[in-house]
């Protein structure tokens, strides 16, 4: 009984009310066993049903996720629709309202265009009413008093003032103008309006032609004045440089009238110091015969300081120019030292610098050379660049002969003071050579004649070849 009451119960719970009375009679006809089969078939079907029922659950959320996609993406969709929509109705009203003020200009433009064209009409109506009235003013004054032969005096007097005020400008043109409208209303006549009217003419040619005068020289007054201004600064730079070129040939001509100075002092000195030691050498004999070396010492010493008072003291003087002498000996020396690292420096510089100028001369006639030989150019191009050759080259002979470096001198100079060179104790006979022309300067020399001579050959060649 307490089985019994209390399976019903607990099926109560699993499988709910429907089916208590069939496992009931489950549990009377079969026992327990039976209803534990059943219990197990129930519950598997319960599973399975279960099983099912997640299932179903997990499609209808997918369908409600495919759904709300959807459902954004339809929303975006639409709102991309309603911006283009929007965006076409603005265009198609903008292009209403453009096609509106087209329409409303070309409305106001007629009605002006028509309003001009009555203008004008108006205007061309009063000008032929106004030359019939004056017409008929001029033959009603003809037919009355006829023309007088002052009149005709008075028209020729006018063609005739007419030609000879031509040069008159057009301040001038518009006072003859209103004179000669007055008197043509105050006497008039049609011979007389013909011969103002050619007159009038004459004069308006002859006004342009002395206008289009003035603006040519004017023309020529600018340019004469602009060339005249090049001239100056031409000029003036011209004077610039011809005063530090002076000024430069100055500097070394007080240069080398110092050095030959400084050549005849260190002459002077030389012979003073021989004559010097040779009477040295005579008072040292004859103190050394009397015994005086140390008097003489002393007198020597304190001669260094005071000076000579009288011949006696000569030697203290010879001593004094031997340390003179070698100290001008070694500044003579550093200075001309100095010299020779500044010119050959200068004479580096000057080599670089020519040395580049002629390999770039003599890299564009090889070209020229090779375009002469494979015919890829006009002979006048190659004429115009084998002459652009030979100008630049000959521009740089001029820079090496109007070069003044600091060890060479003019070959005039050299035989100017030859023979006074020559003549000085000191002098070195190897000398003269070296200071007779620069190396450098003659390097470069015989490098651009001898680039000018192979140019010219190919230019002659070049025309042989033309011919």
């Amino acid at each position: 009984m307490r089985l019994g009451s209390i399976l019903p119960r607990d099926f109560r719970i699993l499988v709910g009310t429907e089916n208590v009375h069939a496992f009931c009679m489950i549990l009377q006809n079969g026992g327990v066993s039976m209803m534990l089969q059943h219990l197990n078939i129930l519950q598997s079907a319960l599973e399975e049903e279960l099983e099912r029922m997640r299932n179903s659950v997990d499609n209808l959320r997918n369908r409600l996720q495919v759904g709300l996609e959807i459902e954004n993406h339809l929303k975006r969709r639409v709102g991309e629709l309603e911006k283009k929509k929007m965006q076409i109705l603005t265009d198609k009203m903008i292009k209403n309202e453009i096609a509106e003020l087209h329409h409303y200009h070309s409305q106001h433009r007629v009605h002006i265009i028509n309003l001009l064209n009555e203008g004008k009409a108006s205007i061309k109506s009063i000008c032929d009413a106004i030359e019939e009235k004056s017409r008929q003013i001029d033959v009603g004054r003809l037919q009355k008093v006829g023309p007088s032969p002052v009149d005709v005096k008075q028209d020729k007097y006018e063609c005739q003032d007419v030609h000879e005020n031509a040069e008159a400008g057009p301040q001038l043109l518009s006072e003859n103008s209103g004179t000669v409208l007055s008197e043509f209303v105050a006497v008039g006549g049609n011979d007389s309006s013909e011969a103002l009217a050619q007159a009038l003419q004459d004069k308006v040619a002859t006004l342009l032609l002395l206008s289009q005068q003035e603006e040519r020289h004017l023309l020529d007054r600018n340019v004469s004045a602009a060339l005249e201004r090049k001239i100056e600064e031409l000029q003036r730079n011209l004077l610039q440089v011809t005063n530090e070129k002076v000024k430069a040939l100055m500097e070394f001509a007080q240069l080398k009238q110092d050095y030959h100075q400084l050549k005849e002092r260190i002459g002077q000195e030389t012979n003073r110091e021989n004559l010097l030691a040779e009477i040295g050498d005579r008072k040292a004999v004859t103190h050394e015969r009397d015994g005086r070396i140390k008097s003489l010492l002393k007198k020597t010493y304190l001669s260094r300081w005071v000076g000579p008072p009288n011949f006696r003291g000569i030697e203290a003087e010879g001593g004094l120019n031997i340390e003179g002498n070698r100290r001008s000996n070694s500044s003579m020396e550093f200075a001309r030292m100095k010299i020779e690292i500044a010119t050959l420096r200068e004479s580096m510089g000057s080599m670089e610098h020519l040395t580049n100028t002629v390999h770039r001369l003599r890299l564009s006639l090889s070209k020229a050379k090779e375009s002469v030989t494979s015919g890829s150019t006009t002979v006048t191009s190659l004429s115009e660049t084998v002459n652009n050759i030979i100008y630049e080259a000959k521009l740089v002979k001029t820079a090496l002969g109007s070069s003044l470096p600091i060890s060479w001198s003019a070959d005039t100079d050299v035989e100017f003071n030859d023979h006074s060179i020559c003549n000085e104790p000191g002098h070195f006979s190897g000398e003269t050579s070296h200071e007779k022309i620069d190396s450098v300067f003659a390097a470069g020399f015989e490098m651009v004649e001898l680039l000018i001579l192979a140019a010219q050959i190919l230019k002659d060649n070049m025309s042989k070849t033309g011919s």
